[in-house]
């Protein structure tokens, strides 16, 4: 599968929700609500887990429809927050933690 990159850096092709989506794997779904609830204490509908990839003007996870780094990225003409002088930035800092995945993605695309 094509690497589908998201503006904060996370890499859309390996996300449990994008593949389960794809696949139209209704077991998948139900598993990662049972998921969210046990790491999240928030009961989230299985139909509900849904996502056409952050670049895609499709479905979206609910927080990630509405995700102020996404917002941000695009809203700027960027497709990864790569490209913004202002990276990183306070917007991503709740992902952007130490041995961030998604931060050395952005750092990659970079080319530092």
């Amino acid at each position: 599968m094509k690497q589908i990159i998201a503006p904060c850096g996370i890499d859309c092709s390996n996300c449990e929700v994008f593949i389960a989506t794809q696949n139209d794997d209704a077991s998948a779904r139900k598993l990662l609500a049972e998921k969210f609830f046990s790491q999240h204490d928030k009961e989230i509908e299985p139909e509900t887990i849904v996502c056409d990839g952050c670049p895609s003007q499709g479905r979206h996870l609910g927080f990630c429809s509405v995700c102020q780094i996404r917002v941000c990225a695009y809203g700027k003409g960027y497709a990864t927050c790569a490209g913004c002088a202002g990276f990183p930035c306070e917007k991503g800092q709740f992902i952007w933690k130490k041995n961030s995945q998604s931060l050395e993605k952005l750092k990659e695309l970079q080319g530092r």
